[in-house]
């Protein structure tokens, strides 16, 4: 029961990231300044975890230049893919977005095939199959894609690549890297170098005029971000991977679909209400 609790948790923290950059961009907030905050909050909070965790070891000096490369590169990613899902959360819908980010795992599982030499069954070739369909009929206003290059549709492509990036980035340092650096070292060193990206586009704007309310969604962003990974650790210590992910992929879709209707007023055409379908069937298939 205490796995499935952690799914719940799981599932609920990030449904919560994404109401609350919905909020910051229904306030107009500058979204560089919230998540510069919240990823500051959430550097903060992975060092002291890593020190009152009782496993805690600092690696050798000799050992840290490729895990901490590694870890910047890993925190570029997340703060940029995470302004594109602010923008794309406020474009294209709660449930649109969050479904985009969750059919991602086909990156990670073709890391899998292409990097670790892992062999998919039958089912999982469906869902790969299945999420490029997916794909196409989340997406908004197809005819203008090409068109338009900026439009909100290419959001949901840049989100679904992007979170595919960061999920087989998390892979790699698992398989690579986690015999010498600890995971809340990591997780820390990953925030903290997307904070300095975040500061540094601000210094570069000289756009550093923080408002309260600022300061207050990003740390209120900070704290379910830094969560979500630590309750999907914590169920994935008692239950089976693919109990796990499918569990708490489906729940998000399901959840952040119904927070955009019934909270924010999203309306979906026919295509992607048959696409967020698709997205629930692709996920338990990939698993």
């Amino acid at each position: 029961m205490t796995g499935w609790l952690f799914i719940l948790l799981c599932a609920g923290t990030s449904i919560l990231i994404a109401h609350l950059f919905k909020i910051t961009e229904y306030k107009k907030l500058n979204t560089t300044r919230v998540l510069t905050v919240n990823y500051l909050i959430a550097t903060f909070v992975a060092v002291i975890l890593a020190f009152k965790s009782d496993t805690l070891t600092i690696p050798q000096v000799s050992e840290l230049s490729v895990p901490i490369f590694f870890a910047a590169a890993v925190g570029f990613v997340f703060i940029a893919n995470f302004f594109v899902y602010s923008k794309s959360v406020h474009l294209n819908g709660v449930g649109i977005s969050v479904a985009a980010m969750r059919i991602s795992l086909l990156v990670p599982v073709f890391t899998s095939i292409l990097w670790y030499k892992e062999i998919l069954t039958s089912l999982q070739w469906g869902g790969i199959v299945i999420v490029f369909a997916t794909l196409f009929l989340l997406l908004p206003n197809k005819r203008k894609l090409l068109r338009e290059p900026f439009s909100a549709g290419w959001l949901l492509v840049i989100l679904f690549v992007g979170t595919g990036i960061g999920d087989s980035s998390l892979m790699v340092y698992e398989e690579e890297f986690s015999a010498q650096i600890s995971k809340e070292l990591f997780m820390g060193g990953v925030f903290f170098s997307a904070f300095l990206i975040g500061s540094l586009m601000l210094i570069i704007r000289r756009n550093f005029a923080f408002k309260k309310e600022e300061w207050i969604m990003g740390t209120a962003i900070g704290i379910p971000n830094l969560l979500t990974s630590i309750f999907l650790i914590l169920a994935l210590e008692q239950l089976s991977g693919a109990i796990v992910y499918s569990s708490v992929n489906v729940l998000t879709v399901l959840g952040a679909t119904c927070l955009g209707v019934f909270r924010w007023g999203d309306q979906f055409t026919k295509a992607q209400w048959t696409g967020i379908a698709l997205a629930l069937l692709a996920i338990l298939l990939l698993i």
